[in-house]
C-alpha cells in the first residue's frame, strides 16, 4: 500500500467520525434550544385566560359549558386579589354570558358596585371559595316558555366558613338567545 492509500484510510474513518459526531451535536442543540423556548413561553394565569376569553370564537355551547364558565368568573372574584382594572375587564367578560334582559336590567357601574359590595361581604363574613359542582348533563331541565327554549340547573358550591365547610347550592335558569345559552337568572336555594 502507498503512503497516499494509508492516508486515505486512515482519513476515511477520522471524517466520517466527526461528521457523526457534528450531526449529534446539531440534534442536541435544537433539543437544548426547543426547551428553552417552551420554558420562556409565558403559561396564562387564570385571570389572563378568563379577561382575554374569546365570546365571540369560543362561546360555550351547552348551559352546562355557560354555568361553568360563570362559576370560573365568579371562583376568581371570591378567591383571588383582584386589581380594580382586572375587576373591570372580568366583570364585562361575565356580562357577556347574560340574557339580554338580564343585562337590561343590571346596568354595568352598578352591576360591578353590587360585585364589589358582595366580595367584600364574603370576606367580612371569613367565607372562602373553595370550589363548585357541576350536575351531570343528564339533569339539566330542558323546557319552553312562551316559545322560549330554556334550561335549568343546580351548582354546589363548597364554602370555607370560619373552621368548617359549608354547601351553597345556585339554581340556574338560562335562556336560549340566538342560538347561544345565556343566563336569564341564578340565585341561592338554601345554604348548608
Amino acid at each position: 500500500m502507498s503512503k497516499k492509500e494509508d492516508a486515505k484510510s486512515i482519513l476515511k474513518p477520522i471524517l466520517l467520525a466527526v461528521f457523526f459526531a457534528a450531526i449529534i451535536l446539531i440534534f442536541f442543540n435544537s433539543l437544548s434550544n426547543r426547551a428553552s423556548v417552551e420554558r420562556t413561553e409565558k403559561v396564562e394565569t387564570e385571570v389572563e385566560q378568563l379577561s382575554n376569553y374569546d365570546m365571540l370564537g369560543e362561546y360555550p355551547k351547552t348551559p352546562r359549558d355557560v354555568v361553568k364558565l360563570h362559576n370560573r368568573y365568579f371562583e376568581l372574584f371570591y378567591s383571588e386579589k383582584l386589581t380594580d382594572d382586572e375587576l373591570v375587564v372580568l366583570n364585562q367578560q361575565v356580562r357577556c354570558l347574560y340574557s339580554a334582559e338580564l343585562l337590561s336590567l343590571n346596568e354595568e357601574n352598578n352591576n360591578l358596585v353590587q360585585l364589589k359590595k358582595n366580595i367584600e361581604s364574603m370576606k367580612d363574613e371569613d367565607y372562602e371559595y373553595k370550589s363548585y359542582e357541576l350536575p351531570e348533563p343528564s339533569q339539566i331541565l330542558y323546557y319552553t316558555q312562551n316559545d322560549v327554549e330554556m334550561a335549568t340547573l343546580e351548582v354546589t358550591i363548597t364554602l370555607k366558613m370560619e373552621d368548617s365547610m359549608g354547601y351553597m347550592y345556585i339554581q340556574y335558569v338560562l335562556v336560549n338567545e340566538n342560538d347561544q345559552w345565556k343566563i336569564h337568572a341564578w340565585g341561592p336555594t338554601q345554604l348548608n
